[in-house]
């Protein structure tokens, strides 16, 4: 990560009691020359470098100094492609989260009732190629068969891919059957556009699911789940009635948007791109992410055009028996 400057404290020639704590860049006037020094101010006199190694100098020595922070990098960016998957896919299962979640090496169930694939499934999150599970492959395969089985629920895999193509091709082959196939999409927050709604609507933001923006779209199963997660419940209003929901939550820096819906006789109105705006509007975010069926052409589209871009593809299989 790179670092940009934010304030030169040309007020104090020295660091201040106050700004211990804070990532510093310092100048020394020494043996005639000057030396640069990086790191974190623990003292007035010493400055903790990225090694780990303390370095202590003589104030009197200082001949600049200045304040750093750390280059905001865009959506989907830094990190290799498989760590920056399961980074967003944390954020998405941290804003969802199941009622219980069990670990088992590098696989973790989510258990709930029955509410979405995401909270009743596994997800793989350890060393590629198949995420280490606890058990040999097969043997996990069995367990987790059993497991979902006794609780009534349908024995399910959520696959990040390409990260884990390898353990998705291995259960087809095991006759796992494909639900679901989806699109991540991400943006950098301040590219997404906030155009202003119609005179004729309005927007209520509530911090919990009523029951009325739950009605919307038939949501009241869900409310355990999403009232376990502070979030952002945006609605648009037209005479008093609901006619459009959104969800947006935060974790890790990112906006997670969800359960993005608009009433049928609305649509084609010019109410997406507004909802869109203000589920952002009401985040601190910097980077937003949401999720989206692959064969939803039409929501696609608005996303695309709505600075949002492709950052992977998630799959569902199922076992049926």
């Amino acid at each position: 990560m790179g670092w940009e400057v934010i304030r030169v404290k040309m007020e104090s020639p020295t660091p201040l009691a106050s700004d211990i704590g804070q990532r510093v860049s310092i100048r020394l006037r020494e043996d005639g020359g000057l030396r640069d020094i990086l790191g974190i101010l623990e003292a007035l006199n010493s400055v903790r470098k990225k090694d780990g190694s303390l370095e202590k100098f003589d104030p009197v020595h200082i001949a600049a100094w200045r304040i750093v922070s750390p280059v905001s990098q865009k959506a989907g960016t830094g990190a290799p492609t498989s760590i920056r998957i399961n980074e967003i896919e944390q954020s998405l299962e941290n804003t969802w989260p199941a009622e219980e979640i069990i670990t088992r090496g590098g696989w973790r169930y989510r258990l709930s009732s029955g509410f979405t694939y995401r909270a009743n499934s596994i997800i793989p999150f350890g060393k590629l190629p198949l995420g280490q599970p606890l058990l040999p492959y097969s043997e996990e395969i069995q367990y987790a068969i059993k497991e979902f089985e006794s609780r009534g629920l349908v024995p399910t895999f959520h696959l990040p891919l390409p990260a884990y193509a390898e353990l998705d091709e291995a259960l087809e082959r095991d006759g796992w059957e494909l639900i679901i196939d989806a699109h991540i999409l991400i943006a950098d927050t301040l590219d997404i556009p906030t155009p202003p709604l119609a005179a004729e609507f309005t927007f209520v933001v509530e911090d919990y699911p009523s029951d009325q923006w739950l009605a919307v779209q038939g949501d009241s199963v869900g409310k355990k789940i999403m009232s376990a997660y502070p979030a952002k419940y945006i609605s648009i209003s037209h005479r008093s009635e609901l006619i459009a929901t959104g969800r947006v939550a935060d974790s890790d820096g990112w906006a997670v948007l969800s359960r993005i819906f608009i009433k049928e006789e609305f649509r084609g109105k010019g109410l997406a791109r507004p909802l869109l705006g203000e589920l952002v509007k009401n985040s601190p975010s910097t980077k937003s992410a949401l999720q989206v069926d692959i064969s939803n052409s039409p929501a696609i589209h608005l996303y695309a055009t709505s600075g949002f871009r492709a950052h992977h593809i998630y799959r569902y299989r199922s076992y049926k028996g």
